[in-house]
């Protein structure tokens, strides 16, 4: 088949999130240890450089797929997070979400009557005009966020105040209270899919409660690959040195969660754990300073 014959049959791309689940299936070993290499530079067994991950070195199989370089296309691992962390890419369409359901009860903050109205009108835009359907959704939310009292249960709704990059407080009249991932993505679970379509997404591919990451998808090895130095001294990719720190912040959250450590402890270790998924994903996020090698590059 042409390239030519194989762009013709392409009739619609689909973009999503991947569910915890997703990410879990696609995954062929969870990393749990931020080695790489032991002293005899083998790859370490459930390490950022397994070798179910993929191979790099000419002559080794890969013992995922059983290929060599060129052949194996590398493989997905996977990092069980201690706690939730919010994905910076998408941290502004959280600040929007929350301000535009309820605290209590998860609705969507619109009236009966204007909820059933904007729904055919997203239903027809669906079919119709796919483009408008952003466009309505961020109408819809900003009718939403000016809604001060539940419709459905009554109770009175709270300014969410956003920080960048990840931050997100509630302001009560006894002052601002910072929501915690976990209980931002216990918010964003309860809304319905009806609710998260007419907010701009599609729930079949995208449900809100993904833009908060329990699970890390970690690269094959072919998209980090190490080199040797002419000392002979193996260079790891940036990708993962901050995998390495990830790994070893999010081990010592969990063993001070499992002793019972001061509150303070765990809050520091997850907002540490938090910032080295941001710079992982974008290191010119602004509103806090880039990681850097010892070296400072």
């Amino acid at each position: 088949m042409s390239l030519h014959e194989i762009a013709k049959s392409i009739k619609a791309l689909k973009f999503g999130l991947l569910s915890p689940e997703d990410i879990r299936k696609m995954s062929v070993v969870n990393i749990v240890t931020a080695d790489t290499y032991d002293e005899d530079g083998v790859p370490i067994e459930a390490g950022l450089m397994d070798r179910r991950l993929g191979t790099i070195e000419p002559g080794q199989k890969c013992q995922t797929c059983g290929n060599r370089v060129g052949q194996c296309p590398g493989h997905f691992g996977h990092i069980e997070l201690a706690r939730p962390v919010v994905h910076p890419g998408f941290a502004k369409t959280i600040y929007l979400m929350l301000r535009a359901t309820c605290w209590n009860c998860g609705k969507l903050l619109l009236a009966k009557e204007d909820y059933e109205r904007y729904t055919l009108m997203m239903d027809r835009y669906r079919r119709m005009w796919p483009q408008l359907r952003f466009k309505l959704a961020d109408r819809i939310i900003k009718k939403a966020n000016k809604t001060s009292e539940c419709p459905y249960c009554g109770k009175e709704q709270f300014k969410i105040k956003f920080e960048k990059p990840t931050t997100y407080y509630e302001e009560h009249p006894e002052g601002n209270i910072k929501l915690a991932p976990n209980e931002i993505r216990s918010r964003l679970e309860r809304l319905t899919d009806q609710d998260a379509a007419l907010m701009g997404l599609d729930p079949r591919l995208a449900r809100p409660e993904w833009m908060a990451l329990t699970v890390l998808p970690v690269p094959p090895s072919a998209a980090r690959p190490s080199i040797t130095l002419e000392s002979g001294v193996r260079s790891e990719d940036d990708l993962t040195h901050k995998l390495v720190d990830i790994i070893r912040i999010n081990e010592r959250l969990k063993e001070n969660i499992d002793a019972g450590a001061p509150q303070l402890i765990i809050e520091d270790l997850w907002e540490l754990l938090q910032y080295h998924v941001t710079t992982y994903f974008d290191n010119e996020t602004s509103g806090i300073p880039p990681a850097r090698h010892r070296s400072g590059r």
